[in-house]
């Protein structure tokens, strides 16, 4: 027998099957490694996890197009395979360059160390070192900046709660971002306004993102500027709250395994960022940024077909895609209880996989490890005493870590 499932109890399970993933999710990737029931479905094995993500076709982001809409208009991280999706995904990565990495990884120490500098004996590692430093480099790499700090962060986490985590649709979560969409808008058009009228007057502009595209030339596909902002203002939400969000996590697992934060604080200081990464990809292995990823079933379809476990998915479903338990499946992973700093980069499933692989993968690759580095590579860092040594939430996002700074 069917079992239907209402949109706002998918929400209540989605937040459970996350609190309780580890302890949920083992055995069902033992037993019964792909669940569908009625309009809902599940994956938990690597080879699942990676055929849904892979298979743009069958598996949509469909249902992130009417949200977008109603924010500011179609971007590409809620497009799928379409004209639309691959002209402006060619526009973008026109613009944003493997050789910027060096560039994003010196801001991002430099912004760092000022605020260690600027420390005494403590930091929020959120509110007071991640928040800041992600917002300056990355708004100032694609040329984006806010009125100020805090209002930026209120943008982003708001329009991205709506977009991307609002599956109950709460009234209350929509007319925050309606009422922050409201705001940003504006604000990026005069942006781009005045941009685009420096270069039509041949002053000296930055060469950060936005410059370089509305310098881009018509028969390369160059978008107008409603696109544009679409674009960036998809860029900043999907960046800045998930980065921040990481960023956090892991320094909360690091700090629960001291032997591990002592060895990433030597890499730190021995100035190796590929290392730092290391430690800090593993700790988000365990701690992960979001557990699982939603997609639409645009039409039935049999998941892992050929195997014991084939199973079909109807039309219309939500599929959960439980990228943290894809992680942990020892078929694909070696040792995955292990903390291990030597592992693969395919053993990550951090940034997705597939068509919408996180559009800033590259960029995240280097700009986390540098995050980490201008934090790990001076005194040594323990919680805070009390409550505030514990990682706080703000609804889905961090809000705040305490960290004592040893002389």
């Amino acid at each position: 027998m069917a079992v239907r499932i209402k949109e706002s109890a998918t929400a209540t399970l989605i937040r459970r099957l996350g609190d309780n993933s580890g302890r949920i999710l083992a055995p069902l990737r033992r037993w019964r490694p792909i669940v569908a029931v009625g309009p809902f479905g599940l994956v938990t094995r690597a080879d699942d996890v990676r055929e849904v993500l892979g298979d743009h076709e069958h598996f949509t982001v469909s249902h992130y197009a009417p949200k977008m809409a109603e924010i500011t208009g179609p971007f590409i991280l809620g497009l799928d395979d379409t004209p639309l999706y691959r002209r402006e995904d060619a526009a973008l990565n026109a613009v944003i360059r493997r050789e910027d990495l060096p560039r994003i990884v010196e801001a991002t120490l430099a912004a760092g160390r000022e605020r260690i500098a600027a420390a005494h004996g403590r930091i929020d590692v959120v509110a007071e070192f991640a928040d800041p430093v992600i917002d300056r480099v990355i708004t100032g790499y694609f040329g984006t900046p806010g009125p100020d700090t805090p209002t930026q962060l209120r943008w982003a986490r708001n329009l991205f709660e709506h977009i991307f985590l609002n599956v109950g649709d709460k009234p209350r979560i929509r007319a925050r971002a309606l009422e922050d969409a409201g705001e940003m808008r504006p604000h990026l058009d005069a942006h781009i306004a005045a941009r685009r009228a420096a270069i039509a007057a041949g002053d000296a502009v930055p060469d950060d993102v936005l410059t370089r595209l509305l310098r881009q030339p018509p028969d390369e596909g160059r978008l107008h500027d409603i696109a544009i902002r679409h674009n960036l203002i998809g860029l900043i939400a999907g960046w800045i709250p998930t980065v921040s969000k990481a960023f956090a996590v892991a320094m909360e697992e690091l700090l629960d395994r001291p032997s591990e934060l002592e060895r990433a604080q030597q890499a730190a200081s021995d100035g190796d960022q590929e290392l730092v990464g290391a430690y800090v990809f593993e700790a988000l292995r365990f701690r992960p940024q979001t557990w699982a990823l939603l997609r639409i079933c645009g039409e039935t379809t049999t998941v892992a077909a050929g195997t014991e476990r084939a199973t079909e998915i109807r039309k219309g479903a939500k599929v959960l895609v439980a990228t943290q338990s894809a992680m942990f499946d020892q078929r694909a992973v070696t040792a995955p209880h292990e903390f291990r700093v030597d592992r693969p980069w395919h053993d990550y499933v951090h940034f997705g996989s597939g068509l919408h692989t996180c559009f800033g993968l590259q960029i995240n690759r280097v700009h986390i490890p540098a995050l980490a580095t201008a934090l790990l590579e001076g005194p040594r860092i323990s919680r805070a005493p009390g409550a505030a040594g514990k990682l706080q939430f703000d609804g889905p996002y961090p809000s705040g870590l305490g960290v004592s700074l040893a002389d």
